[in-house]
């Protein structure tokens, strides 16, 4: 009961403050843990005010219990810890310094890079390292429908499907009763797949050997749920060279991490050589 009365004058005081800044508050005990006090001033900065007094109190009760929790933890942790275990100073001056470094680096970046990557660049960095690009799957490109069972437009996009290779008429037509019927469909001509997400998509392709899955293969079933079509148009294996298309982008951001790390070297070395030569840099012998 003393502490539900004590903690509503403190509420009461908090409220009192709040409309008068321009007055340094008393700051005055609101708890003891272990060693550790809980001044008002500090409690008032965590609080959040609700306007039930009843509420409020019990809020408060547990904000303060919570701060009892880990502030009796931290004593126990540190009597409990030998010195090389807790050099918090270093650590603490060490993440300061990486964090600092890390913010002005990424300024530097943003201001003095030019991540505008050319073709020419791009091609040349896949022709320099194409050891690097050995596929570790197999990869495709696919047209690739997932239709329900009971969809209205099923029967008419079977008819296209069995024509639009041969009729690129049929394309257009399809695509369209595709995103009016279709959960799921893919017909981009010059986008690679990786062959296992596409078994994701079609799980009975799981039960095919991955050679069976050629190109010009077309793969077509239906379940309880859905139709699907598959037509592979072209195929890569795994350990093979991985095509351009595929690892443009890749390039692309190896190129500007590349630049990147050049960018950030450069300017260390001299701020190194400018200090040397304002005599703010010397090596004690």
């Amino acid at each position: 009961m003393r502490f539900s009365i004590y903690i509503c004058i403190c509420l009461f005081t908090i409220s009192c403050n709040k409309g008068n800044d321009k007055e340094e508050a008393v700051s005055k005990p609101v708890a003891k843990a272990g060693n550790e006090v809980l001044s008002l001033d500090d409690y008032k900065e965590n609080y959040i005010s609700i306007e039930s007094v009843k509420d409020s109190a019990i809020l408060a009760k547990k904000s303060i219990e919570n701060w009892a929790i880990e502030s009796l933890f931290y004593q126990e942790a540190m009597s409990k810890l030998v010195e090389d275990e807790i050099e918090i100073d270093k650590q603490v001056e060490a993440y300061k310094k990486s964090l600092v470094n890390y913010i002005y680096q990424s300024k530097l970046i943003e201001a003095n890079l030019d991540t505008n990557i050319t073709r020419r660049e791009i091609e040349q960095y896949y022709s320099d390292h194409e050891d690097n690009f050995i596929l570790k799957e197999n990869i495709v490109k696919v047209h690739y429908f997932k239709v329900p069972v009971k969809a209205p437009g099923l029967e008419k996009m079977k008819r296209l499907l069995r024509t639009y290779v041969y009729a690129p008429k049929d394309v257009e037509p399809l695509k369209t009763l595709a995103v009016q019927n279709s959960e799921n469909f893919f017909m981009n001509d010059s986008t690679w797949l990786y062959l296992e997400d596409i078994k994701k998509e079609i799980p009975k392709l799981r039960e095919q050997p991955d050679f069976n899955l050629g190109q010009g293969r077309i793969v077509e079933f239906t379940d309880e749920l859905y139709y699907y079509y598959l037509r592979i148009t072209e195929v890569k294996v795994k350990n093979g060279l991985s095509p351009l298309t595929f690892e443009r982008q890749n390039i692309k951001n190896f190129i500007i991490n590349k630049k990147k790390t050049e960018l950030i070297n450069q300017y260390k070395f001299q701020l190194l050589e400018k200090a040397k030569a304002e005599k703010k840099f010397e090596i004690y012998k």
